[in-house]
């Protein structure tokens, strides 16, 4: 079910969809650290950041909390701080 949403959501507009998309590579981030794929999961992370820098939105925010709480034990704190300075 996941796999399906992603490859439906991968062809929105992130300047159509801005919120969505960056929700969805966050979540999609996430996904690709729990299976200990840190490289591809922090390109996510970090493109779903400059994506959703772009809106005011906290429940995007969630998503990438959510990201960061998952990259803590990883020991990854460089885009925890990247993506707390960039939510103000």
């Amino acid at each position: 079910m996941a796999s399906t949403w992603n490859r439906q959501a991968a062809t929105m507009a992130p300047g159509a969809f801005t919120r969505s998309v960056g929700r969805r590579l966050a979540t999609v981030a996430t996904a690709h650290l729990q299976v200990r794929d840190l490289d591809h999961g922090l390109e996510l992370g970090n493109r779903s950041v400059d994506i959703l820098t772009r809106v005011q939105s906290g429940r995007a925010m969630d998503y990438v909390a959510e990201f960061n709480t998952t990259l803590a034990p990883v020991g990854y704190r460089r885009f925890a701080v990247r993506s707390r300075s960039s939510s103000h």
